[in-house]
């Protein structure tokens, strides 16, 4: 698919993230011509507009009453539903995959592993592409100082630290890792207490990392490096930046058919979080990413 205009599917508005997306494509034109042209609501929020406020507020066309009404007029779908943390995302992404149109899955792509297990294989059977991130692998502070954390040398040690309960919120702390370090991790090591959360991250053949998520803390996204030649240390703020950056890329894979992430380092990064939940669960004990991933 060529640039020029391309029609957004947005599914879900019961969460911050449909407004942001919204007001980035429709208002911003963040993404070259990428625009939403229809919404469809599902579950509600209070605190957030229902689908046909941000159909009035960023100028979508069209409000439908079920999430494929218009699927044969659908160039991108952003699947951003977060009933049960996420839940509903690979049953409502499945009918897109399973037509061919390129698919955005929200953070966590889901729950269940063996459901995102399943999505990508569908995709792969169906010739799909199909992507899901937190937005925070695409912070411009990330990007802007990547030469930075490269003149460290080699790393012993990265800490990173987001808000929120470990699954959940977690995915942002461990995506933005992920976004500097990549993929590898062996076991991970977690404890947890009521307002806060401590976890390890052995690598195989790098640095030893530390994601804290916070709960009794100000709301923010940090993370520090420490090398051979010293360390740095960059907080992640701009979210008009890392949101803009996400749907570039998503808009990026509509238009050429590839996913900026290859689905098996999102697949490591959900059986992280996993191993998280299971090791708090039996006390603290290390849990290997690969008795995770092969459970699912």
């Amino acid at each position: 698919m060529s640039a020029g205009q391309l029609r957004v599917g947005l599914v879900g508005v019961n969460t911050s993230h449909a407004s942001a997306y919204a007001r980035l494509l429709n208002e911003r034109d963040v993404a070259d011509g990428a625009r939403i042209t229809w919404v469809w609501g599902g579950e509600l929020r209070p605190d957030q507009p229902d689908a046909e406020t941000l159909a009035s507020t960023y100028d979508i066309p069209q409000v439908v009453n079920e999430p494929t009404d218009l699927i044969d007029q659908t160039d991108l779908v952003l699947v951003v539903d977060d009933t049960g943390g996420g839940a509903n995302h690979v049953p409502l992404a499945r009918p897109f995959v399973a037509a061919g149109v390129p698919t955005f899955v929200d953070k966590p792509m889901a729950v269940d592993l063996q459901e995102a297990v399943s999505l990508f294989k569908l995709a792969e059977e169906k010739g799909t592409p199909v992507t899901s991130s937190s937005a925070l692998r695409f912070a411009v502070e990330l990007e802007a100082e990547r030469q930075r954390f490269r003149d460290l040398g080699a790393l012993s040690s990265v800490v990173s630290v987001g808000p929120g309960e470990w699954y959940y919120y977690g995915v942002h702390a461990v995506e933005q890792l992920y976004a500097l370090v990549g993929p590898g991790v062996e076991w991970v090591q977690r404890l947890t207490w009521p307002d806060r959360d401590v976890a390890i991250l052995s690598y195989a053949d790098g640095p030893t990392a530390v994601v804290q998520t916070l709960r009794d803390a100000a709301y923010c996204f940090h993370l520090t490096a420490y090398g051979a030649n010293g360390l740095h240390a960059v907080q992640i703020s701009d979210s008009n930046g890392f949101y803009g950056a996400q749907m570039r890329a998503a808009v990026a894979m509509a238009r050429t058919g590839k996913p900026p992430i290859e689905p098996q380092e999102t697949l490591e990064l959900l059986a992280v979080l996993r191993a998280g939940v299971l090791s708090a669960e039996r006390g603290g004990a290390r849990v290997t990413v690969a008795s995770v991933l092969d459970g699912a």
